[in-house]
C-alpha cells in the first residue's frame, strides 16, 4: 500500500550523488523499462523534465486539477510516456475530505458515504494505514444510489478522471487479496453485527475486487492501462502489478510471482518491481538499486527505485538507466546453484545489446559469461561500472550487473569506416563512452572503406564499389570513374531522390579532380559535379544526412589532403545548398574527414569533422550553418595520417556516438 507522501526531497550533491546524468533517449519502453511512482502533492519544478525520461509515471489523481500544464509538459517532452492516475481502490484517506472542493480527491470523499466504508461488528470504521479507512469492495455491503463501492469508484474514474484526456490509465492501490491479514476477525462486511471468518471475508473481498477491476476496465476502455498494487491475484485482469518493497522480504518468491504476473497480464504488460531504501534518503545505495533493476530485467519487466512508501516522489537517475539494451532474448538461465524454483544462485538473461546478471545468493559467485562483454562506463559507482571488457565476473552477493555486448562493426550503419581500423568511441562533448574496438567486417577486404545501410553492404577499394546483400547472396560491382580508375574513393549511401531505393554518393580520391557522383544501385548516373576547382588534386570526401530536419537529405563534401579543411553543403542534385566554411584554421593543408549524424539528440543531423594529415588531432561538431556546437582534442602531438571520423548509434538510444580512427591504439 502506498500512502503518506512527504514533500521533501534531498539531493545529495555534496556527497557525490548526481541524479541527472546525461540522459539517454528514455521513455521508449525499451529495456531498461522504467516506472516512477511520483506521488507527492506537487510536481517539483526541478523534476519536471527529468520525469519525462521514465516510460511510465504514476501521479496522484489530484494532479489533473493541481498541475495539468505540467502533465502536458511531460507529454510534450516525451510523447510515448504513459501517465497513470493514482487512485486507492480499497481505502480512502481522510485527508481527501480536507482538499480543495474542486479537486478529484475531495469529490471522491463526498461520493463515499458512510455505507461505502467497511465496519467492524460495532459499526466502527477499520483502519490499517494511519489516516486511511478500508472501503467495502465486496458484494455484501449496502448500496448508495443503487451502487456499491465496486461500481461507484469505476464510474467516478470514468467521469471525473479519464474524461479529462490527461491520463493513459489508472493505478489502483490497496487492491488487496487477503484483508484478514490486516484486520483478522474484526470485519463485518454485511452489517449484521457479526464478524466474518477469515476465509469467507477474503473470498468475498476477492470477488468484489475482481468486480471492481472489471468495472474499471469497462470504464477506461480496452486501450488504456490498468495497473494494481498489493496483490498479484488480479494479474490476469490488469496490464500490470506493482511489487512494492522488493526484495525486502525475500527474492525467490516475489520474483517468481513477478515473472508469473507478466505472463498473465493483459498486453502491454507493465508489471514492475519497486525497490526502495525503506524511507531512508539513500540514493547512493547503488548495490540495492542494481539488485532490483537487474531482477526486473531478468523478467523483462519495469523497474522503480525511490525512498519508500513515504518517499514515492523521487527522480533519481542512474548510469544503468541509460544502457539501452534493446529486446530480451531467450529465457532466464541459471548459472550457479541448485534447487527448485528461483532458489539462490546466479541468473542471466540475454538482450539484443547486452546481458544482465543477478546473484541472489548470500555469497559472491564467480561465473563465466557467454562471450566477451563490456561493463558500463559509469560515473556513480566506477568500481562496478569501470568500462572494462570481461569474459568472466565475480558477482557480489545480492547484487547485479548490466553488461553491454562488445561492439561489432555491424552496429555502424549509414556511416563509412575503414575496414579493420581501430576506432575509439566518444560522445559529442568528447567523453569516452565505450571501449574502442576494431571495426571489421569479414565480407569486405581489409582497408576498404565500408558502409552498411539497410540490407546492403557497400565496400570501396581500388576504384570499385562492391555491393553485397547482408546475406551475401547478391553481389554487384560498380566503377563510378571507369575501369582505369583504381585509386581511393569515398562513399555515402542514402536516399537522395525521395524514391524507395537508396543511392550511392561517391567522391573521387586524391590524384584526380574532386568529382562527386550520385548513382543508383545499378550504376546509373543521377548527378555529377566538381566540389572544388578542376586543378585541385586532393580529392573530396562525402557524407550525407538531413541537416535541417525537413525530411530531405543533403550531401556534405570535405576537401582532401593538400587543401584547407573546407566543408561545403549541396543538394543531392549538385546545387549548392548552404555555402561552405572552414572546419579548422584555413591555413591547415591536410584536408579534413567528415561524417554526418545526430550526435546531440536534437533530431537533426550534425556535421562531424576530424582534423587532417599532419594536424593535432581534434574533432569538431557543426550545425548546417557552420556554427560550432562541440569540439574536443585527442592529444597534442600531430597525427601524420589524420583522423577518420564516422558516427553510429552503438547504444541504441537514438543519439549517435562519434567513432575516431587514426589514433594510437594504446
Amino acid at each position: 500500500m502506498i500512502m503518506g507522501r512527504k514533500l521533501l526531497m534531498v539531493f545529495l550533491l555534496a556527497a557525490g550523488f548526481c541524479p541527472f546524468i546525461v540522459w539517454a533517449a528514455g521513455g521508449n519502453h525499451s529495456a531498461p523499462k522504467l516506472l516512477n511512482l511520483y506521488l507527492g502533492w506537487e510536481i517539483k519544478d526541478q523534476d519536471l523534465k527529468p520525469l519525462a525520461q521514465w516510460d511510465v509515471v504514476v501521479l496522484d489523481m489530484d494532479m489533473q486539477w493541481q498541475a495539468p500544464e505540467k502533465m502536458r509538459v511531460l507529454r510534450q517532452e516525451n510523447p510515448r510516456i504513459k501517465i497513470l492516475a493514482y487512485v486507492s481502490a480499497g481505502e480512502l484517506a481522510a485527508a481527501r475530505a480536507r482538499g480543495d472542493h474542486a479537486s478529484p480527491g475531495y469529490k471522491l470523499s463526498q461520493l463515499a458515504g458512510e455505507d461505502f466504508y467497511m465496519h467492524d461488528a460495532q459499526g466502527g470504521r477499520l483502519s490499517w494505514w494511519p489516516g486511511a479507512y478500508l472501503m467495502n469492495v465486496t458484494n455484501l455491503g449496502p448500496r448508495i444510489n443503487n451502487q456499491r463501492w465496486n461500481q461507484a469508484l469505476p464510474n467516478f474514474i470514468r467521469d471525473e478522471i479519464m474524461s479529462t484526456g490527461l491520463w493513459d490509465g489508472v493505478f489502483l492501490d490497496s487492491a488487496f487479496s487477503d484483508v484478514a491479514y490486516f484486520f483478522g476477525d474484526r470485519i463485518d462486511a454485511d452489517g449484521n453485527g457479526r464478524v466474518e471468518s477469515a476465509s469467507s471475508i477474503n473470498t468475498a473481498w476477492q470477488q468484489g475486487m475482481a468486480q471492481l477491476i472489471k468495472n474499471v476496465r469497462q470504464a477506461v476502455g480496452v486501450n488504456k492501462i490498468v495497473m494494481n498494487n498489493s496483490s498479484a491475484a488480479y494479474a490476469a485482469q490488469v496490464n500490470g502489478v506493482l511489487f512494492e518493497n522488493f526484495p525486502r522480504f525475500g527474492w525467490a518468491q516475489p520474483f517468481g510471482e513477478f515473472q508469473s504476473a507478466i505472463t498473465k497480464n493483459n498486453q502491454p504488460s507493465v508489471s514492475a518491481l519497486n525497490t526502495n531504501t525503506n524511507n531512508i534518503e539513500a540514493p547512493q545505495d547503488y548495490r540495492l538499486m542494481r539488485y532490483g533493476l537487474t531482477s526486473a530485467l531478468l523478467a523483462d519487466g519495469y523497474f522503480s527505485f525511490d525512498a519508500g512508501d513515504r518517499g514515492h516522489d523521487r527522480a533519481w537517475w542512474y548510469d544503468e538507466y541509460a544502457s539501452s539494451l534493446g529486446a530480451a532474448k531467450g529465457s532466464i538461465r541459471r548459472l550457479t546453484g541448485t534447487g527448485a524454483g528461483f532458489s539462490p544462485g546466479v541468473w542471466l538473461r540475454e538482450y539484443e545489446r547486452g546481458v544482465v546478471v543477478v546473484n541472489s545468493d548470500q555469497v559472491a559467485r564467480q561465473i563465466n559469461l557467454p562471450g566477451t562483454f563490456e561493463k558500463l562506463r559509469g560515473v556513480q559507482d566506477p568500481m562496478a561500472n569501470d568500462g572494462s571488457l570481461v569474459k568472466s565476473l565475480n558477482v557480489p552477493a545480492q547484487d547485479g550487473l548490466v553488461l553491454l555486448r562488445a561492439t561489432q562493426a555491424d552496429a555502424i550503419k549509414d556511416s563509412a569506416f575503414i575496414n579493420g581500423q581501430f576506432v575509439k568511441v566518444y560522445a559529442a562533448d568528447g567523453a569516452a563512452v565505450r571501449n574502442g574496438f576494431f571495426a571489421e567486417r569479414p565480407d569486405a577486404p581489409a582497408g576498404a572503406r565500408v558502409i552498411l545501410s539497410s540490407d546492403t553492404v557497400a565496400s570501396v577499394a581500388r576504384g570499385a564499389v562492391t555491393l553485397r546483400s547482408v546475406d551475401g547472396k547478391n553481389i554487384k560491382v560498380i566503377r563510378p570513374f571507369g575501369r582505369l580508375y583504381t585509386s581511393e574513393m569515398f562513399v555515402a549511401v542514402g536516399n537522395a531522390d525521395r524514391d524507395s531505393a537508396l543511392e550511392i554518393i561517391v567522391g573521387r580520391g586524391r590524384g584526380g579532380s574532386p568529382e562527386i557522383k550520385v548513382m543508383d544501385l545499378n550504376g546509373g548516373l543521377l548527378a555529377h559535379w566538381r566540389a572544388y576547382g578542376a586543378n585541385f588534386k586532393g580529392g573530396v570526401r562525402v557524407a550525407m544526412g538531413d541537416l535541417d530536419g525537413d525530411g530531405l537529405r543533403e550531401i556534405v563534401s570535405a576537401a582532401g589532403p593538400g587543401g584547407g579543411p573546407h566543408i561545403r553543403i549541396w543538394k543531392t542534385d549538385g546545387q549548392v545548398w548552404g555555402g561552405g566554411f572552414f572546419a579548422f584554421n584555413a591555413r591547415e593543408s591536410g584536408g579534413v574527414s567528415v561524417a554526418v549524424g545526430d550526435v546531440n539528440g536534437d533530431n537533426r543531423d550534425e556535421i562531424v569533422v576530424g582534423s587532417g594529415e599532419g594536424a593535432v588531432p581534434r574533432v569538431r561538431v557543426f550545425d548546417f550553418r557552420g556554427t560550432l556546437k562541440q569540439e574536443f582534442a585527442l592529444g597534442d602531438q600531430s597525427v601524420l595520417s589524420g583522423l577518420e571520423v564516422s558516427v553510429a548509434d552503438l547504444n541504441g538510444d537514438g543519439i549517435k556516438e562519434i567513432l575516431v580512427g587514426g589514433l594510437q591504439i594504446f
